[in-house]
């Protein structure tokens, strides 16, 4: 889009000088499937609210995120405003993504013209809501504040065409009515270029705030798959309005202090992703998030991938709290950046997740207190290993276990989760050597330390699988680790 257009449409195109920020995410400068936060290695878990803490002005974003890092969780997502939920939608009730008719608050001002889809006035696309952009920096301020980093995802179609603000029923701006499976693609007549009003105008806006990662959409395959089922990557048209997407962002911060990460939503569970993608559509990405992948197979499927990976929206396993748990320890423990659960017990009126999740029809979810703060373990154990350094590891467990996954640094550390109930004594296959080894209880994060001297190869250590499983980090002692990276903080 020229210029001159963008500043019709209300931008301030100001040229800002660069300047150093150590305090931006980014991706690990040692190595690219990790991400770094204040120049430390950074692993992301979460366990959030359903995405609409800014646009439902009924939300008390504070007391979320106050509750959040009080679990010793350090990340959110957040649906930026392109996008609404309606009453019971995928069958949520209490959905923060569905305010109250008529207090939906968007980046877009409203007109005096009525007729909105979820009640007030249309909106006039010409002119930006003050009020909305107050509440998004105040919000991500607080986040920054507790030590949250928040993924702001910028489009989402899915179901909800009929409630976009883009939609021509829902503006006075006469934007063409390209339904929800042309939207996310370059053949959508004039949606293009307030799609990139709307991108550039987030961008700048977001743009002083370093906790941020930019996720381009949310399930961009959710009408539009390159091949049916479950599991199916977005179609080529859909790829290449990514990459217009993200080459809006990547040009409008060129003339910004801060680079931010840039992500999008890839697939449910897990696909291949190609060479030819990573140097063609995905050029600009630095991540990619997967739903509903249980078993890692994301992971799995892209071994050597020079991208991280993130499992986000698990909140549709039903209720039961064993399942948001495993899915997380086996996703980061097989090489995974960031493990998101949904937790649906953060509703209006209950911003301190004490509400109850409520479901009509096929969809049903959890979440609890208890295990907001099991996930804190997850992140706590994932903090005390140099996980930059490490790789992950099937050679090491040789016995005594029927299945596992392992992070490893060799010839320094080494993490271990084994899934199941009970005793348990893994034969690690170890160079000899004085060990510290760490069992790190799934429910209360209790540690038992065992130190042994290794004079064979294979070494049996002994453990106690609860609540889904199990947690080990070895630890060579006297070993010479990463300058900045503490090995063990709950046992210096």
């Amino acid at each position: 889009m020229h210029r001159p257009i963008l500043q019709a449409l209300g931008l301030t195109l100001l040229l800002t000088p660069l300047a150093p920020a150590a305090d931006v995410i980014r991706v690990s400068a040692t190595n690219p499937r990790y991400l770094e936060w204040h120049g430390q290695p950074t692993v992301l878990v979460a366990a959030g609210e359903h995405y609409g803490a800014v646009i439902n002005p009924d939300f008390d974003g504070a007391r979320y995120l106050h509750t959040i890092a009080a679990a010793g969780l350090n990340h959110t997502r957040l649906f930026l405003g392109s996008y609404v939920e309606w009453p019971q939608a995928f069958g949520i009730s209490d959905n923060p993504l569905a305010p109250a008719p008529g207090r939906f608050l968007a980046p877009w001002a409203r007109s005096s013209t009525p007729g909105f889809s979820l009640g007030g006035n249309k909106f006039d696309l010409d002119r930006w809501n003050a009020a909305y952009f107050t509440r998004l920096h105040a919000y991500l301020d607080e986040a920054e504040r507790q030590g949250i980093a928040v993924e702001a995802v910028l489009f989402f179609a899915g179901p909800g065409w009929d409630h976009l603000p883009l939609n021509p029923r829902n503006n006075v701006n006469a934007t063409d009515d390209v339904g929800g499976t042309r939207y996310l693609t370059l053949d959508n007549g004039n949606q293009l270029e307030r799609q990139e009003a709307y991108t550039r105008k987030l961008v700048r806006e977001l743009n002083r705030h370093g906790n941020v990662l930019l996720n381009i959409c949310n399930e961009p395959w959710f009408y539009n798959q390159d091949r049916p089922g479950f599991a199916a990557q977005p179609t080529p048209a859909t790829k290449a309005w990514i990459q217009r997407v993200a080459r809006w962002v990547r040009d409008e911060e060129s003339s910004l202090p801060l680079r931010h990460v840039v992500c999008v939503d890839l697939s449910n569970q897990g696909t291949v992703l190609t060479a030819d993608d990573l140097a063609g559509s995905f050029s600009e990405i630095d991540g990619f998030n997967v739903h509903y992948d249980a078993n890692a197979e994301s992971l799995a499927r892209n071994p050597a991938l020079p991208r991280y990976l993130a499992f986000n929206d698990t909140g549709f396993n039903g209720p039961v709290e064993e399942s948001y748990r495993v899915q997380g320890w086996r996703y980061l423990l097989s090489g995974g950046a960031v493990y998101s659960h949904l937790d649906f017990t953060f509703t209006v009126g209950h911003e301190d997740g004490t509400g109850t999740p409520a479901f009509s029809g096929s969809y049903n979810g959890g979440g609890s207190a208890a295990v907001r703060q099991q996930l804190g373990v997850l992140l706590a154990f994932m903090r005390s290993i140099p996980v930059a350094r490490m790789q992950p590891d099937n050679a090491t467990v040789v016995g005594g276990a029927e299945s596992w996954c392992a992070l490893a640094q060799p010839g320094v550390a080494w993490a271990f989760w084994f899934p199941g109930e009970g005793p348990i004594a893994p034969g690690l296959a170890l160079p000899p050597g004085r060990y510290r080894a760490e069992w790190v209880d799934l429910l209360t994060g209790a540690v038992t330390t065992e130190r042994y001297e290794s004079r064979e190869w294979v070494a049996t250590v002994h453990g106690v699988r609860r609540g889904g499983g199990a947690a080990l980090r070895v630890f060579l002692e006297n070993a010479a680790h990463a300058p900045g990276t503490p090995i063990s903080p709950l046992h210096p």
